[in-house]
């Protein structure tokens, strides 16, 4: 189940590209259809890179407690991309 919920954005583009590629051939695959297809294809690539997090600003434990400890307010965001 931790597969699923770790992939479901893919797993979910996968049977929209291939019951969009299905019907791509079912209907005849003109150049159109085809275009269509591969800006569907496009479409469902773009969001999974647009929403991954940067490179990190702190790279150790230490450097965190650093930062806490400076006397400065210090946000701490805990993200991970899975």
């Amino acid at each position: 189940m931790a597969f699923v919920n770790h992939n479901s954005y893919a797993i979910a583009a996968a049977i929209v590209l291939a019951v969009a590629g299905v019907e791509t051939v079912r209907r005849g695959a003109t150049w159109r259809r085809i275009a269509l297809f591969a800006g569907l294809a496009a479409l469902l690539t773009l969001p999974p890179l647009y929403v991954r997090s940067g490179a990190s600003v702190v790279f150790s434990a230490d450097a965190v407690d650093r930062a806490i400890a400076s006397g400065r307010p210090t946000l701490l965001e805990v993200y991970s991309d899975f």
